[in-house]
């Protein structure tokens, strides 16, 4: 089955007539809100940029517009359901943008990044905006005076939080741009924001936050999904969006440890998407060439990308000031999981994030990790495999055997995830096997096994 979604701009932006088929599942979701305004969240993230007194271009609306309905469908059609395999999903999307030939001619890279990113088929359907919403973006007001150096995502996990602590040390003025929908994420933004306020000033930088998405009942009938896959187009199209509107920098700033922008399959049941790609170098890159092919102004990059997460935090510009605010970062995969064990949302300390984060603070900090994890204690019980406490645990050793026995074999285990350029394969097999020793360090003691 298809899971066809067909994003309005007003009631009177019409389907197209003989394009929807009646053997798929059909949705309509109409973005506009009641004021006018571009719903879901995507309206008030504009506007908060064009506060900066700047003003995005048009196809860069377009980019945030076509991302949040992916971003909408993926976590909205629930992939039991509407996959053959438990899995992958088919998706065909209607759209409204301002240029649809232009869109329809780079639809194979927009559906072939999105195929790597998420593990679905995604087909498109665009069409022009209706005329009332030809010009969706507002001319500033006043003079751009803000002269950022560059836009950077901040997620609020430890990573962006290293990055922005960086970019604020070495003199640079960064723009900080974060997505949230769930309270721990937005609790860990707000929190090291306010933190960064402390050291830095108000003036030496700005976040910009977006809380764009839908509740379940959004796409009444759909059901709801819950690995957000495409999380990180839409996350990148926010950036992308910000870059384009400001007139001092077009750079955009992936902070991403190597180990993690690699994510390779622990064992041989995690294979493709079934492994995030948030940050995986064919991604960044698929992005880079998107928004050249749509007119957009933003570059990508991940200076971390041949680093280890230990490496960027020994390495941190000011780790006095990391080591005090460390803990109010968040990595955890699924914080809210430990509710079901009677628990408030923080840190599992056992999926593969929580292992890799665990392992970078133990190497590079210079006292003790403080964060509060749910499983404090790895090595008081032995772990069962067929638990989530001792699953990913087990496949970490399993594939620290591997690597441990046989470093060569990680210039050929790098390329499972995805394609690498030629020249950089040795500088990713390198940070794959430092990346997998501080995580072995780590579980020095820790024991799994089936029960």
């Amino acid at each position: 089955m298809r899971c066809e979604m067909f994003v309005r701009l007003g009631s009177g932006d019409a389907p197209l007539g003989g394009v929807l088929e009646e053997a798929c599942l059909v949705k309509e979701l109409d973005i506009i809100d009641t004021f006018d305004e571009l719903d879901c969240g995507i309206g008030p993230f504009i506007r908060s940029i064009e506060e900066l007194n700047v003003a995005p271009c048009e196809g860069a609306i377009d980019l945030l517009v076509v991302a949040s309905s992916v971003y909408l469908a993926d976590t909205s059609f629930s992939r039991s359901t509407y996959s053959s395999d438990g899995w992958t999903r088919r998706f065909l999307l209607h759209i409204p943008v301002s240029e649809p030939d232009v869109w329809s001619g780079h639809v194979g890279l927009l559906a072939g990044m999105l195929k790597f990113l998420t593990g679905d088929y995604w087909e498109f359907r665009f069409r022009a905006r209706p005329e009332k919403y030809t010009k969706l973006a507002k001319a500033p007001k006043e003079l751009d005076l803000t002269e950022f150096d560059c836009v950077s995502l901040f997620s609020g996990g430890l990573d962006s939080l290293v990055g922005a602590i960086d970019l604020l040390s070495c003199g640079q003025k960064p723009l900080l741009i974060s997505h949230y929908w769930d309270g721990e994420a937005s609790s860990a933004q707000n929190a090291l924001h306010e933190a960064l306020q402390g050291k830095f000033g108000d003036v030496a930088f700005k976040v910009v936050r977006g809380r764009i998405g839908m509740t379940q009942t959004g796409l009444d009938g759909a059901g709801s999904e819950n690995t957000q896959r495409a999380r990180s187009f839409l996350f990148y199209s926010m950036a992308a969006l910000a870059a384009d509107a400001l007139q001092t920098t077009d750079r955009v700033f992936i902070p991403e440890n190597g180990l993690i922008a690699l994510n390779v399959p622990m064992d041989r049941v995690r294979l493709g998407s079934l492994s995030t790609r948030t940050a995986h170098p064919h991604f960044i890159h698929s992005m880079d060439q998107l928004t050249t092919a749509i007119g957009v102004t933003a570059t990508f990059s991940n200076p971390y990308r041949f680093n280890t997460k230990g490496e960027m935090v020994a390495e941190c510009a000011d780790l006095a000031f990391l080591t005090k605010i460390a803990s109010k970062s968040m990595s955890c995969s699924s914080p809210a999981k430990v509710r079901w064990q009677g628990a408030t949302p923080q840190h599992c300390g056992h999926c593969v994030p929580c292992m890799i984060r665990r392992a970078s603070l133990k190497a590079g900090l210079p006292q003790d990790d403080e964060t509060a994890y749910f499983l404090d204690d790895l090595t008081s019980n032995v772990l069962d495999s067929k638990k989530a406490e001792g699953k990913d645990i087990r496949s970490f050793l399993y594939a620290s055997q591997i690597i441990s026995k046989s470093p060569e074999k990680a210039r050929f285990i790098v390329r499972k995830p995805g394609p690498l350029p030629i020249a950089e394969v040795e500088g990713y097999a390198d940070v794959y096997r430092r990346g997998m020793a501080e995580v072995t360090a780590m579980l020095a003691g820790v024991r799994s096994r089936h029960e």
